[in-house]
């Protein structure tokens, strides 16, 4: 009876080990296989903002995009109307018309980039890899614009800015791309956890070349 139970003993002992092995590789295999991830990043060529990564063994690829929208509420009206005193010959020309210009109202930024990933060297906690990635930023504001002349006082001592006509309002738009091409290290913190760093030289639409400004992320990978 005694030998009996040891027996059924080890043999309950057996089975919960082999499952917890089982169990444990199962799960060290899903951690190794962990290939998407969900987090921030931000860059110039590679765009700001949320993030979705992939990365594989031979190839990744990223897609990232934010936006802000706010109120200006700098409605302030371009120049003071208080008279000013006029200072000898300083008599401003009265015939003569200017613009002055102010961003008020709603105001909005938004991005998007897509980059692509060539990995390099895979190591247990790192992995090199090439890049390549583009993104368009745009930066939209409410423009307003006014007409303006001097005004002298009838004794000829002080002169104001007076207004002309209404205001005027316009939606401007501002558009930038960006090329960038590079290296990148990405680093492990834990299974599912893991950071980048990298750096591109990046070309500009404007004409304007950009070589040691860094990007960085930080993903959650699931499967």
């Amino acid at each position: 009876m005694y030998n009996l139970f040891n027996l059924e003993v080890g043999v309950n002992m057996k089975t919960f080990f082999c499952t917890l092995i089982l169990m444990s590789s199962l799960i060290f295999a899903q951690d190794s296989e962990l290939t998407k991830g969900l987090g921030f990043a931000g860059g110039m060529p590679s765009g700001s903002g949320f993030s979705y990564r992939q990365m594989n063994d031979d190839y990744g690829f990223q897609i990232s995009g934010g936006l802000m929208a706010f109120n200006n509420d700098d409605d302030d009206y371009y120049y003071s109307f208080v008279d000013h005193p006029l200072h000898g010959d300083g008599i401003p020309n009265t015939k003569d018309t200017f613009t002055q210009e102010l961003y008020t109202g709603s105001e909005f930024w938004g991005n998007l980039g897509v980059s692509y990933y060539k990995p390099l060297h895979i190591a247990k906690k790192a992995t090199f890899y090439g890049l390549f990635a583009a993104s368009t930023y745009l930066e939209s504001k409410k423009r307003k614009t006014r007409n303006f002349k001097y005004s002298i006082s009838a004794d000829s001592t002080k002169y104001s800015y007076q207004p002309i006509g209404p205001s005027k309002e316009k939606r401007v738009n501002d558009y930038t791309g960006f090329i960038g091409a590079g290296l990148g290290i990405g680093y492990k913190l834990s299974n599912n956890v893991r950071i980048h760093l990298e750096m591109p030289i990046t070309f500009e639409s404007g004409g304007n070349i950009y070589m040691y400004i860094p990007q960085a992320g930080i993903h959650y990978y699931f499967r």
